[in-house]
């Protein structure tokens, strides 16, 4: 009888509600402490005036130049801006590239309605009229962005391909070369490079110079020279504010296929 007096009053029989407080109460301190000891990737952003004695290293670059920096640092930095890719180093400049961009944009409802436009950096805003729509493409419809390089009157420069892969050909000094003969040897632009002599010029053809395409060729080069370095893997892209970030990320990967897979990104200052 007590035991049933018990229950009824509530003592933990099966007529009593479970007090969830205590459980609620552990999950409150266990999710952030969950979440503090989890692992995020991090990217770090500096602020850069010019690419002075730095580290390349994300969690080792500076804003301003160390009082004693290493020797055998490259110190590698490749300055973007909206016309004009330059590759620096502690021992100075490679000559700047210049270039044209274009953007290329599709209908997200007419796949065949495709414009290649010249970006303007003076009017960043300006996009091309879509057809069907009669009103200028979306962001969103902007499926590439193409760099084509060109000499410092604007003009697009020329480089001999391969039909067949589309790959960038070089000559022995690895510089772009506008035509072949049969019997040449010449450099394919992959890594590890590759020679192959000219049997049928008909197999390559002369297209504008990308510049992602000769990019990727001088960071090669560098690396070969520089292989020794000790921050030998790292590069620092520094760019304007007004660069598309899209152009950013090809750039990266452009990086990261000639052999700089420690890439920090910066943020030029004017």
């Amino acid at each position: 009888m007590a035991r049933k007096k018990m229950m009824s009053e509530g003592g933990g029989g099966h007529g009593g509600d479970m007090d969830l407080k205590p459980f609620i109460n552990f999950l409150i301190v266990l999710v952030p402490v969950l979440m503090l000891s989890a692992e995020f990737a991090k990217i770090s952003i500096i602020t850069l005036k010019l690419p002075e004695n730095r580290g390349s290293q994300t969690t080792t670059a500076q804003q301003t130049p160390p009082l004693n920096s290493e020797d055998d640092k490259l110190m590698l930095t490749m300055i973007v801006t909206d016309s004009v890719v330059t590759l620096g180093a502690k021992g100075g400049f490679l000559p700047s590239m210049w270039y044209k961009e274009f953007h290329r944009y599709v209908s997200s409802t007419n796949k065949e309605d495709v414009v290649m436009w010249e970006f303007n950096p003076v009017k960043p805003d300006d996009r091309p009229i879509c057809k069907e729509t009669g009103k200028p493409f979306k962001v969103g419809e902007r499926q590439d962005i193409l760099l084509e390089v060109t000499d410092e009157n604007r003009n697009i420069q020329k480089c001999m391909y391969l039909k067949k892969d589309g790959k960038m050909i070089t000559d022995e000094s690895f510089l772009p070369i506008t035509s072949v003969s049969p019997g040449q040897t010449v450099y394919v632009l992959c890594n590890p490079r590759k020679s192959i002599q000219v049997t049928n010029p008909a197999d390559f053809e002369l297209r504008n110079l990308n510049a992602y395409d000769e990019m990727k060729n001088r960071l090669m080069k560098v690396k070969d020279r520089f292989k020794e370095a000790s921050d030998a893997n790292d590069v620092i892209i520094a760019a304007e504010d007004q660069v598309a970030y899209d152009k950013i990320v090809q750039l990266m990967d452009i990086a990261r296929e000639a052999d700089f897979p420690n890439i920090s990104i910066a943020k030029l200052r004017s």
